[in-house]
């Protein structure tokens, strides 16, 4: 989906040197907040029974049940809105951009009848690019540097998550496989930093992740993760 991007311009009051940054009164965030609309609209044209036996989805006549990063969410088979499950045992409606748009790709993208396969072969994003797209570097270094030092704390946050501590690859401090869903899962790699070399962050993606879900959304998917492990790191 096309995002309108927030447009800033500079103007002049007063004195020369004195600038005034506006902001265009539809802001991105609305613009996210429309798209969520519109991602639910889309998600409702599609056959929810097909997807409910693809995955092996549990449901009932209102709901379709996922869980997405060790949280339980629902789907409204009324109106397709999307539900988190709360810790009072109350259900609350998800209007996380990242999260949202990321479910309905991985309930809707997939093409056959039945699901399809994970190779177990791992790849970074780059690998499945097709001409000029941003690359994940400068995104995965901040996060780096939140993590520097903190190894043995990135694994319990990974695990919060329903993370798998794997054994090392590569030499890293952290190998953690995490499960997305109950049919599709992420490899994390953190090696801290020290004097000569800065903190790195790796994601990698199996090799068939773009039968699972369309590459835009798998900037969508980290961004969701990551942000995610920042939050119970700093619990």
């Amino acid at each position: 989906m096309i995002m309108r991007r927030k447009s800033w311009t500079l103007s002049n009051h007063g004195s020369k040197n004195e600038k005034v940054i506006t902001v265009e009164n539809e802001t991105i965030m609305s613009n996210y907040d429309r798209q969520v609309d519109i991602g639910r609209n889309i998600f409702m044209g599609y056959d929810q029974d097909k997807i409910i036996r693809k995955f092996q989805l549990c449901s009932d006549q209102k709901w379709i049940f996922l869980d997405y990063l060790n949280t339980s969410y629902r789907i409204s088979r009324k109106d397709g809105k999307i539900e988190a499950y709360q810790k009072d045992d109350t259900w609350l409606e998800c209007r996380s951009y990242d999260t949202v748009m990321t479910i309905y790709d991985l309930l809707c993208f997939a093409k056959n009848e039945t699901a399809p396969a994970l190779s177990g072969e791992w790849q970074t994003i780059g690998n499945f690019a097709v001409g000029s797209s941003p690359g994940t570097g400068t995104f995965t270094k901040k996060y780096a540097k939140q993590f520097q030092n903190s190894a043995e704390k990135l694994k319990t946050a990974c695990e919060k998550l329903g993370g798998i501590i794997q054994k090392p690859m590569a030499r890293a401090d952290v190998t953690c496989l995490i499960p997305v869903t109950s049919y599709f899962s992420i490899l994390l790699q953190f090696w801290d930093g020290d004097e000569e070399f800065e903190p790195e962050l790796v994601l990698l993606w199996d090799k068939n992740s773009n039968q699972f879900l369309h590459f835009e959304t798998m900037f969508y998917l980290q961004g969701d993760l990551l942000d995610r492990i920042k939050n119970k790191l700093e619990e």
